[in-house]
């Protein structure tokens, strides 16, 4: 974290750490770990239905694996086990992001909102405000839809945008909606995960991305081969 992340601590890293109940590790060809991400699963009702969340939290891919997929690809299929397991619920995937990479891991993989394409639907718009207020009660400010900043910010030289990546639309929408996004603050997001969107995302990760890789015409990949594990911190199940 503290590689990517200024105004981290140890301490507080720990403290949400203890909040999650799974973390999916990467690891580089020589089983270093690589990358990482936490995930809690909140059981809550909502509108008088009973609601699962899957709360992604703290997500760090290192340089030297920037271009794999398999993060990815096992948060992925994490999502998909949780849809199986609550057929009749509602499930979302609530996302906070500080920085524009992360808010283009959900862009790139569901529907999801806030997003360029248009005004979030008043529904959609409500279950994000139910989520952040349950979650974040104090620091979440509706009106600008972010968490304020806690104090730990991407530094500056893995914030740096080129006027290339402000050519593209969700990055560029990206820091219209989170102006204060290099300070820390973080733009709140919702996805519905829906069953045959999280299909076609496993379909990318599992089959696409490896036939265009193998042609040499997939996302350039940085190191060697990684793998991607999800384990239980509580020894549950999602």
């Amino acid at each position: 974290m503290a590689r990517y992340y200024s105004g981290v601590t140890r301490e507080a890293f720990l403290r949400d750490l203890d909040e999650k109940q799974h973390v999916i590790r990467m690891l580089d060809g020589e089983g270093e770990l690589a990358g990482f991400s936490t995930i809690q699963v909140l059981h809550t009702t909502y509108e008088g239905r009973k609601v699962v969340t899957v709360f992604s939290g703290d997500t760090v891919i290192d340089e030297r694996c920037w271009g794999q997929k398999k993060l990815q690809r096992t948060f992925t299929a994490f999502l998909l086990r949780v849809r199986l397991r609550y057929p009749l619920r509602k499930v979302y995937w609530f996302l906070i992001s500080k920085g524009y990479k992360t808010y283009l891991l959900m862009r790139n993989n569901l529907l999801m909102f806030p997003n360029h394409q248009g005004r979030t639907p008043a529904g959609a718009q409500a279950a994000l405000h139910h989520v952040a207020t349950l979650k974040y009660p104090e620091a979440y400010d509706p009106q600008r839809g972010v968490i304020a900043s806690c104090g730990a910010a991407v530094k500056d030289d893995a914030a740096d945008l080129s006027p290339r990546d402000l050519e593209h639309p969700d990055i560029r929408f990206f820091c219209a909606q989170n102006p204060g996004w290099k300070r820390g603050d973080e733009l709140c997001c919702l996805a519905d995960v829906q069953l045959y969107r999280l299909l076609l995302s496993a379909l990318k990760y599992s089959l696409i991305y490896p036939l265009l890789a193998l042609f040499g015409r997939g996302p350039r990949r940085r190191g060697a081969r990684a793998q991607a594990v999800v384990g239980s911190r509580d020894g549950g199940t999602p």
